[in-house]
């Protein structure tokens, strides 16, 4: 998020920001599970082609999972305690959701390397291009979703 989208939300309060990031958390887990869907039929389509990258379909059901998780521990823990007016008891659930940010990104460089950067061969289908775009899109999502975090709404309390 360049620092012109940061300044753009950085006005919004806290419950408007917590909106926001709560409908990037309903994206994220509907495009990962449709990925996952959509990579397991796309592998089983082309399966033994030496160009449909190996395991795409379990690593996104592993991020579906892992970013699940991390997303109920936000919604469950963290935003209840900012709505309260508690925030001085947030560092310690900042910093451990900020090390699952982390996690959770290195996960995303490992899809951006299994698909070369989405990019797929010339000899693609229709779905495993579509595959693609979705995969692009959870990844620009993502990234919005964790600065709006990092660079907005958690510094607020700290």
């Amino acid at each position: 998020m360049s620092s012109s989208a940061a300044r753009r939300f950085s006005h919004l309060s806290d419950s408007e920001l917590i909106g926001l990031i709560r409908g990037y958390h309903e994206a994220h887990v509907r495009d990962l599970e449709a990925a996952a869907t959509l990579a397991r039929r796309v592998e089983d389509r082309h399966a033994g082609s030496p160009h449909f990258p190996a395991g795409l379909a379990d690593l996104l059901a592993r991020m579906a999972e892992s970013v699940g998780s991390h997303q109920h521990r936000e919604e469950a823990v963290l935003f209840p305690i900012i709505l309260s007016g508690e925030g001085a008891m947030l560092r310690q659930p900042i910093a451990a959701l900020g090390t699952e940010h982390d996690d959770l990104q290195d996960g995303l460089e490992r899809l951006v390397r299994l698909t070369r950067d989405y990019t797929p061969p010339a000899e693609a289908c229709a779905s495993w291009r579509k595959l693609y775009e979705l995969c692009r899109k959870y990844d620009e999502e993502f990234r919005e979703h964790v600065q709006l975090e990092e660079r907005i709404l958690f510094p607020r309390f700290l």
